[in-house]
C-alpha cells in the first residue's frame, strides 16, 4: 500500500558533537552512494515500550511522513526498531536516513562498562569486546565490517568469520604520547604519580598492550582516522605488516575529518551589538570532565587579569572581561568538581561575576553565549579533533585551543597567511593569547573572524560524506 508522500518541513536541530554524528552520517553516506547496500546496526536498545503494538503503529503512522524520500515507497514491513532509530538520527542529530536499518540488539554491552575493570582496565576491557563482538557477529554476519566505536580487538574475528574490514578511529585506545608520559613519569589526570618500580611495571604492562593494539588494528583493510593527530599515532603503532610477510599488507590510514554541521551558527553575524567588546565574554564549552582541564583556564584568566591591573585604557577591556564556562555533569564526581572549581576561582581573587559556571544548560542557551562572546578558550591537551573549537570559529568566537592535537594539526590553521585563531600550551602562554584576542583592532578581529569562518568549510557534512564512501571504496 503506498504512503502518502509529503515534503518534510526543515526543522533546526542540535547537533551533538559525539561519535553518533559519524555513525549517523557514515551511514547515511553508504545507503546514498550504495543504493543496493543493507545496513546492519549492532546497538543495545531500550525497553520496548509497555503497549508495544500501539507504539509500533504510532510510530509507523507518525514517520512516514518524516522518512518518505522523494522517488523511494517506504517499506510497509520496516522494524520497529529501525523507524526508532532512523527517527532518532533525525531528531538529535538532523541526520535523515534514506533507507531502512537491520538492527541487531546486543545483550553483552555491558561487558564494556570500565568501571568493571579497576586493574589491568585496558587489556580487560579489550578482551570483553570480543565476546561482546562476538555476539554481534553471530547474530548477524555482515559481507562488510566497518567499526566506528573503538573496539579493534572485533577485527580479527570479523576477517576470522570472511568480512571486509575498515575501521574509523576517533582516538587511538593507547598512543606514544601516553606511552611516554608513563616512561616520564608524568602526572596527568590519567596518569597518577608513581614510583620508579611502578613506573616500570606500567611501562611494560602499556608497551605489551600496544603491541595487542598494533596487531589487531592491523586487520583493517581500511583505516581511516578523524584527523593528522590520530593518524599520526595510529600509523606509529598499527602493524603494515608481520613477520613472515616481505612487503606491507595492510593499508596505511587516511583522514576524513567528522562532520561538523555549523550552517545553523555561521548564520550568527560576526559584528553586532550583542558582542559587548567593552565588557567582553570569555567562553569556555565542555563537559566537566578532568582531561578538559578547566582550571587551567581558571588560572590563565587570573593572570591576564592581573596583567590588566594599573595598565592603560588598550588592557580596559580585559579587566571588564568575564569568563563563562559552561558544560555537562555526568555524575556527582563531576559535580564536585565543580564545586571544587568555584572555590579555585575563590581563591584565585574572581569573584562570581567574574567567573560564572552554567551546568547542563540547553543548546539554546549555548547558542545565545556563542553569539556574544568575543573569545573562546579550550585547554584540553592532545584533544583527537576539537569539534568545540570549531564551533568557536564558524560562531565568529575567536579561538584560543591547546597547541596539540587537532586543534594544533588541522583546525587552527592560517588561511592565505591570515591566522585563524591562537595556540596555547601553559597558564602564561594562555593569559597572553587572550590579552591578545581581546585587545587587537576590530578590523584585524573581523579578519581573523572571516578567514576562520572560511578554514571550516573543510569540515561540512559533504566533505565527510564524500570522503568516507571514497575511503570505504578500498573494501568495496
Amino acid at each position: 500500500k503506498k504512503k502518502k508522500k509529503k515534503k518534510p518541513k526543515k526543522k533546526k536541530k542540535k547537533k551533538k558533537k559525539n561519535n553518533a554524528q559519524v555513525l549517523w552520517c557514515a551511514a547515511r553516506a553508504i545507503m546514498t552512494a550504495k543504493p543496493g547496500v543493507k545496513v546492519i546496526l549492532y546497538t543495545d536498545l531500550p525497553p520496548m515500550p509497555p503497549s508495544g503494538e500501539k507504539d509500533d503503529k504510532m510510530v509507523m503512522s507518525s514517520s512516514s511522513e518524516n522518512f518518505s524520500v522523494e522517488g523511494e515507497e517506504l517499506e510497509d514491513q520496516e522494524s520497529f526498531w529501525s523507524r526508532h532509530m532512523r527517527r532518532r538520527a533525525l531528531d538529535k542529530f538532523g541526520v535523515r536516513l534514506p533507507s531502512p536499518l537491520e538492527v541487531v540488539e546486543l545483550k553483552s554491552t555491558g561487558l564494556l562498562n570500565p568501571s568493571l575493570y579497576p586493574r589491568l582496565t585496558l587489556v580487560l576491557q579489550s578482551l570483553m569486546s570480543i565476546a561482546v563482538g562476538g555476539e554481534a557477529l553471530l547474530k548477524a554476519t555482515p559481507e562488510y565490517y566497518v567499526d566506528t566505536c573503538g573496539v579493534p580487538f572485533v577485527l580479527p574475528l570479523a576477517r576470522l568469520l570472511g568480512c571486509r574490514t575498515a575501521c574509523y578511529v576517533h582516538y587511538p585506545v593507547i598512543s606514544t604520547n601516553m606511552l611516554r608520559r608513563v616512561r616520564q613519569r608524568k602526572e596527568m589526570y590519567n596518569n597518577r604519580s608513581t614510583g620508579a618500580l611502578t613506573s616500570f611495571a606500567k611501562t611494560a604492562y602499556y608497551k605489551v598492550f600496544a603491541l595487542l593494539y598494533g596487531c589487531v588494528g592491523s586487520f583493517a583493510q581500511v583505516c581511516v582516522t578523524n584527523s593528522s593527530w590520530t593518524r599520526g599515532h595510529v600509523r606509529d603503532i598499527f602493524w603494515r605488516k608481520f613477520w613472515w610477510q616481505q612487503e606491507p599488507t595492510a593499508p596505511s590510514p587516511s583522514t576524513v575529518f567528522p562532520p561538523c554541521n555549523t550552517e545553523e551558527l555561521t548564520e550568527i553575524p560576526l559584528k553586532s551589538g550583542a558582542r559587548n567588546l567593552k565588557k567582553p565574554i570569555i567562553l569556555s564549552i565542555g563537559q566537566f570532565r578532568p582531561e578538559k582541564d578547566h582550571a587551567l583556564q581558571i588560572e590563565a584568566f587570573a593572570l591576564a587579569l592581573r596583567q590588566a591591573e594599573g595598565s592603560g585604557s588598550n588592557l580596559r577591556a580585559i579587566a571588564h572581561s568575564r569568563l563563562v564556562l559552561v558544560g555537562g555533569c555526568r555524575t556527582e564526581e563531576d559535580a564536585r568538581r565543580v564545586e571544587g572549581l568555584r572555590q579555585m576561582a575563590r581563591d584565585l581573587g574572581l569573584s562570581d561575576q567574574q567567573c560564572e559556571f552554567h551546568v547542563n544548560v540547553p543548546y539554546s542557551k549555548i547558542k545565545d553565549l556563542l553569539s556574544r562572546a568575543v573569545v573562546g578558550i579550550h585547554t584540553m591537551v592532545d584533544e583527537h579533533f576539537g569539534i568545540g573549537v570549531v564551533e568557536y570559529m564558524a560562531s565568529g568566537v575567536i579561538a584560543v585551543a591547546n597547541n596539540s592535537g587537532g586543534p594544533a594539526a588541522d583546525i587552527i590553521a592560517p588561511v592565505h597567511g591570515q591566522a585563524t585563531g591562537y595556540l596555547a600550551s601553559t597558564a602564561e602562554e594562555y593569559a597572553s593569547a587572550l590579552v591578545n584576542a581581546l585587545c587587537i583592532s576590530d578590523r584585524e578581529r573581523e579578519k581573523m573572524q572571516v578567514a576562520a569562518r572560511t578554514s571550516i568549510q573543510r569540515f561540512s557534512e559533504k566533505s565527510f560524506d564524500d570522503g568516507f564512501v571514497g575511503a570505504m571504496d578500498g573494501i568495496f
